[in-house]
């Protein structure tokens, strides 16, 4: 998990210390002005034209990155060539309640948000911009389901998984195409114990699974830069499955900026992955 907040940490930064201010993110099919409430309105804009430059760097960054993990696939995943199987009692099984499926849903929806951001940098039209996008995070979260964990003899095929992808991309494809209004709604991530957070992509334990809180967060007025917010987590203290329930008050650079011009809210939504709140847990 931790190599998955890295590579797209890593991932985002390099894309903003390319983009120059002049050509950074404009809708192909739209310009955007806000209204009083800062809502963001489309109007009338002109097309953008891919820079091969930038496809250059998109194209290299996205195979580097594709490569790398493949390359620690047996590190990060175990033995991954037995028989292929279904995962056994997919949705309570496995003793996490439900936290991977979440942690799907999450990761899976900012590699979409990331795609989308990096192919409109390069050029692409939007709906060509969030194919891109959905596509990718398609591939790579199939893959580590098939052929991956399918031939995995403690994983298997998880189609709660596949449907939490699933749910991860058309939400960010959804929100990209209506952000007047769906984008006050994000999901981010939070890390609750530090010291149990695995050096590698995967947790091998379920202390380590329970390290992070996943979150939904809602911000009711946009021109205030306050987000309330829903958390889901686990805990095994006990030795059994504990489900753990948040809620948070917090803000961001993207909510902040927000405040001077809506347009920048838009530009730095990307950066909104790590959830910086107040909270407090309910359950």
């Amino acid at each position: 998990m931790r190599w998955a907040i890295a590579l797209i940490t890593i991932a985002i930064i390099g894309g903003r210390l390319v983009a120059s201010p002049q050509t950074d993110y404009q809708p192909a099919d739209s310009s955007e002005k806000a209204d009083y409430m800062g809502i963001l309105r489309p109007e009338p804009a002109t097309e953008r034209q891919i820079e091969l430059w930038r496809l250059g760097v998109f194209s290299a960054t996205t195979l580097s990155l594709c490569g790398y993990a493949y390359s620690r696939m047996d590190d990060w995943w175990g033995h991954n060539y037995g028989p292929a199987h279904i995962k056994h009692n997919d949705w309570a099984g496995d003793g996490l309640v439900q936290t991977d499926e979440t942690s799907h849903l999450v990761i899976t929806y900012k590699i979409t948000q990331a795609g989308i951001h990096f192919a409109r940098w390069t050029g692409f039209s939007d709906p060509v911009s969030r194919c891109i996008g959905a596509g990718i995070a398609g591939a790579i979260m199939t893959w580590v389901e098939y052929p991956v964990d399918t031939h995995n003899p403690i994983q298997g095929f998880g189609y709660t998984d596949m449907a939490a992808n699933i749910v991860g991309i058309s939400f960010a494809v959804t929100r990209d195409i209506w952000p007047e209004y769906l984008d006050y709604v994000d999901f981010r991530i939070s890390v609750k114990n530090a010291d149990n957070v695995n050096n590698e992509i995967i947790a091998q334990s379920f202390a380590e699974n329970d390290a992070f809180i996943y979150w939904i967060t809602v911000s009711p007025v946009r021109r205030f830069p306050v987000h309330v917010a829903a958390g889901y987590s686990a805990n095994h203290d006990s030795g059994i499955a504990e489900r753990e329930v948040y809620i948070g008050f917090g803000t961001s650079i993207a909510e902040i900026a927000g405040m001077v011009d809506p347009r920048w809210r838009r530009k730095l939504d990307l950066w909104n992955f790590y959830e910086i709140s107040v909270t407090f847990r309910v359950d």
